[in-house]
Formats: C-alpha cells, structure tokens, sequence
C-alpha cells in the first residue's frame, strides 16, 4: 500500500433514502478518463442539483456508489445527491435509491486538494479491499461543511462491508 494512510473508523447506519442524479459507470473508463463522474459534478454545481432535492436544510451533499454488477471490476451506479426523507415521487430528472442498513468502514481521507485526496484514498481502499470483505451494495462519499473550500478539504468514503 502507499505510504498515505487514512484514518479508518467502523460505523453502522441504519436505512436511508437517497436522490440525486445518476449514472452508469466501470471503474475502468473512469480510471481511462472515458467515464461519467467528472462531468456529473459538473452538472452538480453548475445546474445547482441539491437545491432541487427536497433535502433537510444543510444536508451534505452524497456521491453514492451502487447496483454493483459484481464487484469494483464491474459496472455500477454512481449518482450525486442527499439523503431525503420519505417521499412519494423524486422530481423529474432524478432518481431515488433505498441505502440498506449496513456496517461500514469508513475512510477519513487527509486534508487537502479535493480532486487529489478523493482519488488517492480510493486507490488505498481498493488495496484494502484484497484482504477486507466488501458487501458491495452501497457505498458513498460524504462532503459536509469541511469541503466547503475545494483546495483544502476532507472527505469521509463510507463502504459497506459484509
């Protein structure tokens, strides 16, 4: 593994509802530049998408890993948005996704450059991931109140593990 090590804490969190825009994507074309997330964040900020969410005031914004073909090697959903609570109909142009009750690793990448420390941390979770066991049902980055300065930020990657 890399010398960078992130702090690792294990938490369980019970049923939630997520909506936010989504997309399919491998790891594969994002990792070749030919994927989605990119140009889903984007869309995120520019089109302003959480404000659209019917979101708790200051809920933070969640990129969510899910519908795992198999595992990081496969096809997957990514979307971006918030937990919300119980709803009757997402508005249009957005998806909802029910996020199991799990246990979860979670990874508290270190601070800094929010495009640097989000990847290099995924790239210690899939080192991780050769001897820990994955459930691969619903994972996700949380950007709360300390990711309000993108040059120096800190993020929590929540995966869900068996």
């Amino acid at each position: 593994m890399s010398a960078f090590q992130p702090e690792i804490t294990r938490k369980h969190l019970d049923f939630f509802v997520f909506m936010g825009k989504s997309a399919r994507t491998t790891n594969e074309a994002e990792m070749k530049g030919e994927g989605v997330i990119p140009a889903m964040w984007g869309h995120f900020y520019r089109d302003q998408v959480l404000a659209s969410i019917p979101v708790k005031e200051h809920a933070p914004a969640l990129a969510l890993y899910t519908n795992y073909e198999s595992d990081e090697t496969g096809a997957y959903t990514f979307a971006i948005g918030a937990e919300v609570g119980p709803i009757e109909e997402a508005p249009a142009g957005l998806d909802t996704y029910a996020v199991p009750a799990s246990e979860y690793v979670v990874f508290t990448t270190r601070k800094g450059i929010i495009t640097e420390i989000v990847p290099e941390t995924w790239q210690y979770i899939w080192e991780w991931s050769k001897t820990n066991k994955r459930a691969f049902v619903a994972d996700f980055e949380l950007y709360d109140s300390r990711c309000s300065d993108p040059q120096n930020s800190q993020v929590d990657i929540y995966i869900s593990v068996l």
